[in-house]
């Protein structure tokens, strides 16, 4: 027999059925490298983000009006399906959204491919040379598709992609975002375009507009922007890609989506303040883990630890700095022998103080072993977080694969080993930027000349607009050292910039162990079906199963922009009927 090496758990990719789901297309006749890059740059997205959607193959069948007739909105979803378009095709999606209401959302960059009645819906007039650029602004932040974006704010992608060169827009167009043509970008251009010769100047890059009854989201650049090379899923533009779709998608629009959890978690405990830092945060809404030293946790903050239990989840780190719970600190895997000598010590522990351990464990180090897994398991504490596959000392570690994205930052996933363990991390991206969100803002070890709080809300509100914008609950993370050069008046001022700085979230601080519980339902479900008989209920079908009660995100349009509400869905076991 060969040899078959352990690969991750596979996902399903379940479509939706009903006149809500949105119509994604695609065309297998596309070139290799167009057609391999769809289900990474595309469809993982609307899968993350809870969308009813299904795929029609332009290869298999032409667009109809049944089609469209059926169907919240169209994803144009593979480069240079311009060209897989035919007039009629092209009219019949334009009449679509002029006429019907139809949503379109077109992520293929390659306008001078496309047919007048498309270009028609939004004003365009696109030069057939492009340009490119690794820099873009986001505009004004009045709009639906930009609001939790900074206006002004600049994003900056890892190469350079290519961005359709629009001359003109219509009148009624509203330009979200612009792609820079400064310097850097003009030297690239000329060297990668031959004859070309821009002036510099910022050009539309997404770009949307009611056309009629329906509405259109144009963005200008390659879908290669959405690809990791470039930039990818989970880096900073992820509001534009699912409010894009929100926006324009028929309505009511019913999705899947991630509450607005925020977390808060604070490593290496020791009880500087007493702990009583973790007041502060309750008093902010938040209910933060404590990841501790167990050994190095005085005897006399014990009290004070049981009585916050309700409020604050007190986690086993380590014994120490260099004395790890689940592995042999830079060596390998524990023995049994060791591992069950171990456990007994942090059993022992909780059970003297009082405490209970919370679901979710996070290990000092970030080196956890695979032979650690049951005894987690025996302990009920079956999510874990470790950016990298498990079992490695940490510089023999590759970058993970962790779903959705392969990220070691915002990711959530089944452990290959046991996949009743489950691996979750709502943090910044770490091999870009410290995930501390204190980094730099204290005077402890020399970071900063003072204890700067404004910088320090900067950094937190940075890890909560990237999380809560990519989908995903997000992690505030800090380490307790810098609580040391810390008043807890200075918390507090710190957590009060943070709440300023998010306010266009609904914000609900959680438990790291809520959290969890809700990625991993959100994840083994999905919406079925989704359909409006009468035009104004949704009638929805779940399948899969979820743990604990879902909420859905149902929208409506409210003039030109949208208004959201929550509806709950009890936990069920096999799919369910509701209707909203």
């Amino acid at each position: 027999m060969g040899f078959s090496p352990r690969a991750m758990v596979q996902r399903p990719r379940p479509e939706s059925q009903g006149n809500r789901a949105l119509l994604v297309l695609v065309d297998s006749r596309g070139s290799y490298t167009d057609t391999s890059i769809v289900d990474q740059t595309v469809l993982v997205a609307l899968q993350h983000f809870g969308f009813p959607f299904r795929i029609h193959d332009l290869a298999a069948g032409p667009l109809t009006r049944d089609l469209l007739a059926h169907c919240a909105a169209v994803v144009i979803a593979q480069a240079r399906l311009g060209d897989a378009l035919s007039l009629e095709e092209t009219e019949l999606l334009a009449s679509g959204v002029e006429e019907a209401g139809l949503g379109l959302v077109n992520f293929d960059g390659e306008l001078r491919l496309y047919k007048p009645p498309l270009l028609r819906l939004l004003g365009l007039e696109a030069d057939r040379i492009p340009m490119a650029s690794d820099l873009l602004r986001i505009g004004g932040n009045d709009h639906f598709i930009n609001r939790t974006q900074q206006a002004g704010s600049l994003v900056r992608l890892k190469r350079p992609v290519t961005i359709a060169q629009i001359k003109r827009v219509g009148r009624h167009v509203v330009e979200l975002a612009q792609a820079a043509m400064g310097k850097d970008q003009l030297i690239f251009s000329r060297h990668n375009v031959p004859g070309t010769a821009y002036e510099p100047d910022q050009f539309p890059a997404v770009l949307a507009g009611v056309c009629g009854r329906g509405r259109a989201v144009q963005f200008a650049c390659s879908l290669r922007i959405w690809h990791p090379e470039f930039l990818g899923h989970a880096m900073g533009l992820d509001a534009f890609f699912w409010r894009a779709i929100v926006w324009a998608a028929r309505k009511p629009f019913v999705a899947q989506m991630m509450p607005p959890y925020v977390t808060i978690r604070v490593d290496d405990g020791r009880g500087r303040h007493d702990f009583r830092y973790t007041g502060v945060m309750n008093r902010h809404g938040y209910r933060p883990m404590v990841s501790c030293f167990l050994d190095l946790v005085p005897e006399e903050v014990v009290p004070f630890m049981r009585d916050r239990a309700g409020q604050v989840d007190w986690d086993a780190h380590a014994f120490d700095y260099y004395r790890l719970i689940p592995f042999d600190f830079g060596i390998g895997e524990y023995s049994d022998t060791e591992l069950k000598e171990i456990f007994e010590r942090v059993d022992r522990w909780y059970d003297e103080r009082g405490l209970r351990p919370p679901r979710r464990a996070v290990f000092h180090w970030g080196e956890v072993g695979v032979r650690v897994l049951p005894y987690l398991k025996a302990r009920g504490r079956t999510f874990v977080y470790s950016t990298y596959h498990l079992g490695q000392v940490k510089w023999e570690r590759l970058f993970p694969n962790w779903w959705p994205y392969g990220l070691n930052s915002l990711f959530y996933d089944y452990v290959p080993e046991d996949p009743e363990m489950y691996n979750i991390g709502a943090m910044l991206p770490r091999h870009l930027v410290a995930p501390d969100v204190l980094t730099g803002c204290t005077t402890w070890a020399g970071d900063n000349p003072t204890n700067d709080m404004v910088k320090a809300a900067d950094r937190a509100a940075s890890s909560v607009r990237l999380a809560l914008d990519s989908g995903f609950f997000s992690e505030i993370t800090t380490h307790e050292q810098k609580f040391g050069v810390l008043t807890l008046e200075e918390i507090d001022r710190w957590l009060s910039l943070l709440s300023q700085q998010t306010d266009r979230y609904d914000i609900r601080g959680v438990s790291h162990d809520e959290a969890a519980e809700y990625t991993r339902a959100r994840d083994e479900s999905w919406i079925a079906a989704a359909s409006t008989p009468d035009g104004r209920a949704v009638c929805l079908r779940l399948g899969g199963k979820a743990s604990v009660s879902l909420e859905l995100a149902l929208f409506e349009n409210d003039g030109d922009g949208v208004v959201q509400r929550w509806e709950s869905v009890p936990a069920f076991e096999e799919e369910v009927r509701v209707n909203l």
